[in-house]
């Protein structure tokens, strides 16, 4: 156990790594769906590798196993990223991380409008708790950086990027006993790098992907590597020796490693505002997960 929980830790924290990473990234001429595209470019070799590997030793995909991984490939990790690395471009890295991080709330709604399941006392505590606590975060912002009406959107936009990721998991639930979580990432993952790369060359042109500040193309590594592959592999790994609810309570450490890495690295404060407000996301997305493990 003690090893999955290390493993669940570094790759929730890796996690976390990815909006100071971006935010820094944004400091140079790069567009959102620029530096999405170079991080899934760069991440891609490894998923096909691992897809390749894990191939040998399992049963073919039918058709509707392809459309299912294609479709949820580009919904939760094109779609969500996409809407999220917009978010970031109004929004400070912390804002970002918590309010991502109330995911596993919309995912128990989500759960109970697609199958049936009844709307508890619980899980309007954990909605309630985890968006006052965005809320505080939100109004802390305001009054640090005044009234930019641009923060609603970035809020809105992560929001959505939530409950993209939200559609992903949901949608997964069948699909992953079946494939395994690592082989389904690595097969959901290069679908979403076409889409990535299709939306760039449908607005931009595909020169400039390649006309990049060389510190791009470093941030665009690091998010490929220790922001998304790596961080992907080890929450398989400690899920698969902790557990689902263990793994989930130690993704609490996700938002608040962002603020501290993001105070020295992007000189976002830390306000006794901003603690209580997640303090409250974390309280309510952990009982959300408590609640999903009735």
């Amino acid at each position: 156990m003690t090893l999955g929980l290390a493993f669940a830790i570094l790759g929730a924290i890796l996690f976390s790594t990815k909006a100071v990473v971006v935010k820094l990234a944004y400091a140079f001429p790069v567009t959102p769906e620029a530096l999405l595209a170079l991080r899934l470019l760069f991440a891609l070799p490894f998923y096909l590798f691992v897809a390749t590997r894990s191939a040998r030793s399992a049963p073919p995909l039918t058709r509707a196993d392809w459309l299912k991984v294609i479709s949820l490939g580009l919904i939760g990790y094109y779609g969500a990223s996409l809407l999220d690395f917009w978010g970031l471009a109004y929004i400070s890295a912390g804002l970002e991380r918590l309010t991502l991080y109330t995911y596993p709330v919309i995912v128990i709604l989500l759960s109970a409008v697609a199958f049936g399941r009844p709307v508890t006392g619980r899980d309007a505590l954990a909605f309630g708790a985890a968006y006052l606590g965005v809320a505080f975060v939100v109004l802390n912002d305001r009054v640090r950086l005044g009234a930019v009406s641009d923060l609603s959107v970035g809020v809105l936009l992560v929001l959505l990027s939530a409950f993209a990721y939200a559609v992903y998991l949901v949608g997964s639930q069948h699909i992953i006993p079946r494939l395994g979580a690592i082989r389904f990432t690595a097969l959901a993952m290069p679908a979403a790098t076409v889409g990535a790369l299709t939306h760039f060359a449908l607005t931009d042109s595909a020169e400039r992907l390649f006309a990049q500040p060389a510190a791009v193309y470093g941030y665009a590594l690091f998010l490929a590597v220790f922001s998304t592959v790596l961080p992907s592999f080890l929450i398989s790994a400690g899920l698969a020796r902790i557990g689902a609810a263990r793994t989930a309570m130690v993704g609490a450490i996700g938002p608040i490693a962002t603020m501290l890495i993001a105070w020295p690295l992007l000189g976002e404060t830390i306000t006794a505002t901003q603690l209580l407000g997640s303090a409250l996301v974390v309280y309510g997305v952990g009982v959300a997960n408590g609640g999903g493990r009735r």
